[in-house]
This record gives C-alpha cells, structure tokens and sequence, in this order.
C-alpha cells in the first residue's frame, strides 16, 4: 500500500490558530480518486495537512509517502516549496506533484524545483484519480491527461489535455473526509467553500477563472442542499461561495433560500460571503435581500467595475453596463438600506492617473459612497495578462509583494507568501501608481470611511467640485504642510506604497491601543485620526476653508461632520444647525441631489451600539463593520 498526502494550507491557518478552512480543494481531488477500485486497493490515505505548521513538525509525523499532492495558490505556494523540498530530501522516493492556479502552464516548475516531479495543469478530479491509478500500478505517465513530468533524460513531457465536462464528483464533505479533522481539532472554529457551479463565460485578460475552455457547468442541486445542511450540523462558522457569478441561474434563489432556513434553524453558518453574477441583477438583488433578513453576509451585493475607463475596458477585454445603469441600480440598494459594495483594480493596462482617480469620483457620484475596494492588479500566471506578449504589449512592470493579511497577529508568518503586482505600464509610471495608491486610501478613509464626507458631498452638489479634485488636493496640502498630525499618517502610507512599488517588504501597520493586529492603510489612518479628531479637523480647516463655502454652512458642516463620527464610548452626539445637512446628505446618497435646505433644529445624534474600547471598535466597526457602513452614528433625530 501506497501512504498518499495531501497538502492545502491556508495564510492564516497557522499552527495554534482559532480559524481554519477546510481543505475542500484536497478534499474533491482525493473523495474524487478513492472512487476508484485501483486506488482503493493500492493507496492509503494518510492525512490532510491543512494548517501551517512547522516544516519539521509535518515532515517527521509523515510515514513514508509516496506520493503528496500539493494544491497551489499564492498564498501558499512558498510553504508548498519549503515543504516538498524537505519531503524530497528526506524521502528522495516520494513522487511530488504540485497542482492549483499558482502552477504556470509550462515546464518552468520543473526546471527551476528539480524537487517537483510532476505538474498537474486546470481542473483535478480526473487527473488526480487517473494519476493515482498509473502510480499505483507503476504504470507510465503518457496516458494520464493535463500533466507534465520529468523524464529520465532531462526532457519533459506535456501529455494530452482532457476537459471535464461534468462535475459529478463526490463530495468530501459528506464523503466523511473531513471528520477526522474536526474530530481532532475542536479547538478551531471552521470555515468552508461551497461550490454550486464551476466556470465563467467572461474572459477577463487579468483573471483565469473563464480559461478552463468549458461552459460553466453546475453541481447536482440536491448535492449542493446536503452541504449546505452538513455545514449547518457541523457549525460551520464562515462560508466562502466558490462561484464565479452566483445568481447567474434561477435556482441560485433555491439555494440561497437553503442557506438562510440553515442558518434560522442552527444559527450556522453564521455568515458567507458569495461572488455574484456581472449581468443578472434581479437575482442577485433578490439573493441580496434574503441575506440581509438575517444579516448573512455583511458586505452586500459586488457591483464592480475593476476600471471606468473604456480603454482600459477594452484592453482587458471587459463589457461593463452603462454608468447610468450602475446608478439606478445603486439607487434601488440604498433606498432599501440594503448594502452593496463596488471594486477596482489599479495598475490594469491603459489605466492613466487622471483615469484612475477620475473613476472613483465616478463612483461617488453614482451614489456609492460607502464601500469600495481598490485592489493591486496581480499578474497571475495562467492569465492573458500574464503572458509575455501580453506583458511587452502594454510595458507591464511588476514587484513581489509580500501578502500580509489585515486582522491578525503581526508575528503570523513563519514562511512569508508573496503576489506579482503590477507597478507600471506604459500609461501608468511607477511614481504615478504611489500617488494613485495614496489617493485611493485617502478617499477611503475621508470619504469611505466619512470623515470628510460631508464637505465632499456639499462642493460636489451645491459648487460643481469634482469629488476627484477635493481628494487629490489634499494630498498636495499634506506634501506642502508635512508637520501636520494628520500630514505624518499621510507619510507613513505614501512611504509604504513607495517601498512597495521597489518590491521592499512590507511595513505591517499598527494601531497599538487596539492590540498587535495588522490595518490596512486606510483602517491605521482612521484609527489614528478618531484617537485624536480635534487635531485632525484642526489640520484640514485651512483645506476646507479654501473653498469659499458660506461661513453659516461652513459652520454646519464641520459640526454635523464632527459629531455624526463614531467614536469608542461616546454615545450622544447633539448640535444646533441652521442648514438640515443630515436630510440633505441622506437623500443625495439616494441620488436625490437639490440645494441644501435652510432649517433651524437640533440634532441629536446617537450610537445605539457604542464599543467601549478600541479593540471591540477595530474589530466590529473598522473590520467587521467595514466603517464605510458603520462609520456615523445610526440613531439621528431632529427637534
């Protein structure tokens, strides 16, 4: 009998960890393989290694394997190396195969691990199962479809490529493969992915989830309802849907109402976050909607754009909806307070400054001011994007960066895991996408996160100011004024973004009174600035001042803005206005845009959820809250 291992390790699945996903991709492969009598009969499997343990800790409870499978994404690629290069010296027999999206597909594994002896290309669970057989049989590899391997002679063979037409495939969930490990671990609380369907019919140059080169096909419904009740039994904590555009069909509706009857009836899973379809928006608006009646998924409905430039559109080769559109449809969420969020990507090709700046001002003016994520574009291997021609084509640039995930303990990482983000194109310099990345955060921490958005709002509505223009001006007021309180947070983040366009490893940003967690950028200029607002809008009056608005709603404004903030124990809030700036804002984030009302009253606003301390404010208002919703006081009355 053949001992057989598999390896899926997650970032921040470490040894001693409190939060873990299950190892589903491992799981299919090998529910998948054991189907067979032949492996059934000549393999043993051994064991998931599902968490980052330590390299000697893994390697020493191994009894000797013959064969470990390694799924490979970019955030555990440099483990995956460490380990199988240890395995193989230790065990010089073990037939190592690396598979998942972080294996390009050509020899270059092979010729630069000479550790690695066999690459498994696209979709697994026939190539897994067909591999394991020729294995153990001691059968030649030529047979085995969408795999490279060494030969004796040096060379390498690329056998036949085979697609999956079907996803008929065994579950591991209620296969029983994962019951050992929660079983053996009832210190973790468990995360898993869902995957009710397979494939994208969008060929995004960036992306390689539409290159399978198969229609996008489903899991039998009945399948897909079992674990979901599995999950449910098993309290799953989180639930990561693995779709490409969940929502696409009708019966995405069936299977969303499966989840909320889960969740009702056990509490589990007690969220999930889904990828949802581009072009189906009724669906999506109604799975939204069943969601929200049980606060199952706390950041909404994806309304992405990934760039507002039709250049960039088309090099990509990306067919968004019209702005107008995005503008109704953003209208119909937030007039039913339900949440949505929007996504670009910086750095894409074609992609100017002035382009990239101007499309976050488009956002706000389509009434997304609350939740948008910029992303650094990251050249995957197996991408359009990712190809030679593609790269000399649009003079693409790129760095490591070291992925450091928001949240956790700043000493997480034993073996650092990196992604290939692009820092320059021939439209897009590198000191171009320093600013752009220190305007994005900006804008997220002044406007996203609302601490300046009500000045925003009024020049863009009542003076015609481009929402683009006030944020990109104050990152010249900070360049001009550097010892300002604010002006040093600004340069601890353009400082960061510069050593990470020269692929320097990345500073981990702390906020000390809320523990040794990592913030993003824009989360550490939010924290810093709430510990310390009156210096803060100290510091920008002379900004906001320069803009010539009326001394009485100047007035109004700053103690509207000032006081809607939230703030670790304070509760109440009450000001007297002479403008109704709160109705005026309210309605123009329901794209309801008129002149501000001139009203005598007084405003008292309050927390009804008031966080005592720091940590709790970081984690359910600035992590879980993503701030952009939970930013200002929700309980508002005037008198």
């Amino acid at each position: 009998m053949k001992n057989v291992y598999f390896v899926q390790v997650d970032v921040s699945a470490c040894a001693g960890t409190q939060n873990a996903y299950l190892p589903y991709t491992a799981g299919i492969l090998v529910a998948s393989a054991w189907t067979s009598s032949v492996v059934k009969e000549n393999c043993r499997f051994k064991e998931f290694i599902f968490l980052r343990e330590k390299i000697d800790d893994v390697l020493n409870r191994m009894e000797d394997p013959a064969f470990i499978g390694f799924s490979n994404y970019c955030w555990s690629t440099e483990y995956n190396k460490l380990l199988a290069k240890a395995v193989k010296d230790k065990y010089p027999d073990c037939i190592i195969d690396f598979g998942g999206h972080n294996v390009p597909d050509d020899f270059s594994f092979l010729e630069n691990y000479s550790y690695i002896d066999i690459l498994s290309h696209g979709e697994g669970e026939d190539t897994t199962r067909e591999l394991l057989e020729a294995i153990a049989l001691n059968k030649p590899l030529n047979d085995v479809p969408n795999i490279s391997f060494r030969n004796g002679d040096g060379t390498y063979t690329r056998t036949k490529t085979k697609l999956q037409d079907n996803l008929d495939y065994p579950s591991p969930y209620l296969g029983g493969w994962f019951d050992e490990i929660i079983k053996n671990h009832p210190e973790i609380t468990f995360n898993a992915i869902l995957e009710t369907s397979r494939g994208c019919p969008n060929k995004c140059a960036y992306c390689d989830w539409g290159l399978l080169k198969s229609k996008t096909r489903l899991f039998p419904l009945e399948r897909v309802k079992k674990e979901i009740k599995w999950m449910s039994e098993h309290k799953i904590a989180f639930v990561w849907g693995a779709d490409a555009n969940f929502g696409m069909f009708k019966r995405d509706l069936e299977i969303a109402d499966a989840l909320v009857d889960a969740k009702n009836t056990t509490g589990y899973p007690e969220r999930m976050r889904m990828n949802y379809a581009k072009n189906n928006f009724e669906n999506v608006f109604q799975i939204v909607k069943k969601f929200k009646s049980c606060e199952f998924d706390r950041i909404g409905a994806t309304l992405s754009f990934q760039s507002l430039s039709p250049v960039v559109l088309e090099n990509i080769g990306r067919h968004n909806s019209s702005v107008d559109f995005y503008k109704k449809l953003l209208t119909k969420y937030n007039s039913e307070n339900m949440k949505t969020y929007s996504e670009l990507i910086l750095g894409l090709p074609g992609e100017t400054y002035e382009s990239f700046i101007r499309g976050i001002g488009i956002l706000f003016e389509i009434g997304q001011h609350f939740v948008f994520e910029v992303y650094g574009c990251i050249l995957l291997p197996n991408s359009d994007m990712g190809q030679p021609e593609y790269i000399k084509k649009f003079g693409i640039k790129t760095v490591n960066s070291e992925i450091i995930r928001p949240h956790f303990n700043n000493t997480a990482f034993d073996v650092p895991e990196y992604n290939t983000i692009i820092v320059e194109t021939n439209t897009l310099s590198r000191q171009e996408w320093v600013r752009a990345t220190v305007f994005y955060y900006l804008a997220k921490a002044f406007h996203g996160n609302g601490l300046l958005r009500a000045f925003a709002v009024y020049l863009y509505c009542e003076k015609y100011i481009p929402y683009e223009k006030f944020y990109d001006g104050i990152i010249d007021y900070f360049e001009a004024k550097p010892f300002m309180f604010t002006s040093k947070l600004y340069f601890d983040i353009k400082d960061r973004a510069e050593e990470l366009s020269l692929g320097i490893i990345n500073k981990k940003l702390i906020f000390p009174p809320s523990g040794d967690g990592i913030w993003d950028d824009h989360e550490y200029v939010v924290l810093n600035i709430l510990s310390n607002p009156d210096e803060f809008y100290k510091d920008m009056l002379p900004y906001l001042k320069s803009f010539n608005i009326e001394e009485d709603i100047f007035k109004d404004l700053l103690e509207y803005q000032k006081n809607i903030i939230r703030i670790p124990g304070q509760e109440t809030a009450v000001v007297t206005l002479n403008y109704d700036v709160h109705g005026f804002l309210s309605d123009v984030y329901v794209n309801n845009i008129h002149h501000i009302n001139k009203k005598e009253h007084t405003l008292i606003m309050r927390d009804s959820k008031v966080m005592k301390n720091w940590k709790d404010f970081g984690k359910y208002v600035i992590w879980y809250g993503r701030m952009g919703w939970s930013s200002y006081k929700d309980d508002i009355k005037a008198e």
